[in-house]
């Protein structure tokens, strides 16, 4: 079974902007990054024609399952991480006593009506199993942290350490891509 792994092109946010489940809508530069991720599709013979294409229901993600194909579902499950209160806001105005104990309890720590990674986790474990157990080859257009999440959970790779030693390779527009055979990994590449 083959599972890629979309990430959305980019969006009017600064650099350090908390969005989460805000519904943002795509940059000015969709159609340049729309031409740069169908070669990338094309060149790792990504046939979208024969996969199950899968959407967050964000609008940031829709925009780009609608351009690569006609057809797809959308899953709430993979909408990106709830950061509650931190919604739209820049990483430096929150206190950095609270984005410290997040960091040093990555897992575990709820961001004010927000969700914890443990929770986030468990919604992305819960759509993997559906996934997977149709054992059909998929397209999932989605969010840097449900790609580092789905990775973690298909991987067997600890949540924590695959965030700090991967999280900037997962772009905007990047592709991943696992294989999985009998509940073994065969071949993975991250953040094409």
């Amino acid at each position: 079974m083959k599972i890629y792994l979309l990430r959305h092109t980019s969006l009017d946010v600064g650099p350090t902007t908390f969005y989460g489940q805000t519904d943002l809508d795509v940059s000015k530069t969709f159609e340049e990054e729309l031409k740069v991720i169908k070669k990338k599709l094309t060149d790792e013979g990504v046939n979208t024609k024969k996969l199950k294409v899968i959407s967050s229901p964000l609008k940031r993600c829709i925009k780009l399952t609608e351009k690569i194909c006609g057809y797809y579902k959308t899953d709430d499950r993979i909408k990106e991480m709830n950061l509650g209160d931190w919604e739209m806001k820049d990483r430096n105005s929150i206190p950095s006593d609270l984005i410290n104990e997040w960091e040093n309890n990555l897992l575990n720590f709820k961001i004010p009506n927000g969700e914890s990674n443990k929770v986030f986790l468990s919604r992305l474990n819960n759509f993997l199993q559906d996934v997977t157990r149709l054992g059909e080859d998929s397209l999932i257009v989605c969010h840097a942290g449900c790609i580092n999440g789905m990775v973690s959970i298909l991987t067997g790779e600890s949540f924590d350490k695959l965030v700090k030693n991967y999280w900037e390779k997962i772009k905007h527009g990047s592709l991943t891509f696992i294989e999985i055979e009998k509940g073994k990994v065969l071949n993975i590449f991250l953040g094409k």
